[in-house]
């Protein structure tokens, strides 16, 4: 596995492992990205949490999945590796 801090505070990181790339605000997993397709969660944290989903995602507020819908479809792809 291969960490990628994406900021200098180190509270956005991305995490590489066999083709599967999860991306954490802070502990918790806010998008993941699997075979060159961004799955981006909605914002259901806080201001910061929503800045680095903006950094992420170019800030394509509408192209993100309801947090519920995220996490079912992340549970899911990790559960393939």
């Amino acid at each position: 596995m291969t960490t990628f801090y994406l900021n200098t505070t180190k509270s956005l990181r991305k995490e590489s492992s066999f083709g599967f790339n999860t991306y954490y605000s802070y502990a918790t997993p806010v998008a993941f990205e699997r075979y060159g397709k961004l799955f981006v969660s909605e914002n259901v944290w806080s201001r910061t949490t929503g800045k680095h989903l903006t950094q992420i995602d170019g800030g394509a507020k509408k192209s993100r999945i309801p947090h519920d819908e995220f996490v079912k479809i992340y549970n899911e792809a990790r559960q393939v590796l």
